[in-house]
């Protein structure tokens, strides 16, 4: 009877993880949301310090529970249900944690939070907050990935404590150096397109490839100006359309990796 119960009431209680990473804030007098908890159909918000940043699960013995209590007000919850709360939030973060790198907001480095990003290159989340694995892009309906697809090595967000506004998407593997999808297959563009003019010769091609690689690997880099100077150069030989689709591909590439 005692096990029925039990089952029960857990159908009744769900934790909605709201940041496994706690960044600060920067009010003093505002505190962090780390969890809903809803109980017997009501909603409880697991709070942590303003001061507090990291890993929530470091937080436990500061968490406050609170529950709304008109508009502008929060209630202080005490007693068994401040309990219970905190032990469901502690338990479902645990959980996620365990899960690995997409649940607990953490890159394994322990330095990083982990990244979803869409097969296009579109950030989907980098800054430490829960997100689920085979979602779709938000922008373009592109299946999204938050490991290498080559070695499996979880994708680097924001350096713990930055804002996300920092990030700049990675576009080569840290651990295996494979280029992601989002810069491989403009790669793979760029490549087909060069394979695919008549006017090029087998020479021609060789000696573009390398220059374009870079600069649409490194639109920063202190050479990529002069590399892209050579490749308008050596391009001279292609047909219009090519030379244009090209020139196109590398300035927007250019563009989209400098924005991050």
């Amino acid at each position: 009877m005692a096990r029925r119960s039990r089952m029960s009431a857990m159908a009744n209680e769900k934790v909605v993880i709201q940041q496994a990473v706690l960044k600060g804030s920067e009010d003093p007098n505002r505190l962090q949301r780390v969890a809903l908890v809803y109980i017997e159909g009501s909603e409880y918000r697991v709070l942590a310090p303003p001061e507090a940043k990291g890993d929530a699960l470091e937080w436990v013995t500061h968490w406050s529970i609170r529950q709304l209590a008109d508009v502008h007000t929060e209630a202080i919850i005490e007693g068994g249900l401040r309990v219970l709360a905190i032990k469901l939030a502690q338990g479902e973060l645990e959980r996620q944690k365990g899960d690995g790198a997409r649940n607990s907001g953490l890159h394994p480095d322990g330095e990083h939070c982990a990244a979803q990003i869409c097969m296009t290159g579109h950030v989907q989340h980098c800054d430490g907050h829960h997100f689920a694995a085979r979602e779709y892009c938000r922008q373009c309906g592109a299946p999204c990935i938050d490991q290498c697809q080559n070695c499996g090595e979880p994708i680097r967000g924001t350096v713990i404590y930055q804002p996300a506004t920092t990030y700049q998407r990675p576009l080569f593997c840290h651990a295996c150096g494979r280029a992601y999808p989002w810069l491989e297959e403009r790669l793979r563009t760029a490549r087909a397109l060069l394979n695919h003019d008549d006017k090029l010769t087998e020479d021609d091609r060789q000696a573009l490839w390398p220059d374009l690689q870079y600069v649409m690997s490194n639109p920063k880099a202190d050479l990529a100006p002069a590399k892209r100077k050579l490749i308008d150069i050596k391009l001279g030989k292609a047909t219009e359309w090519v030379r244009e689709a090209i020139l196109d591909l590398t300035a927007k590439t250019i563009v989209e990796i400098s924005r991050g």
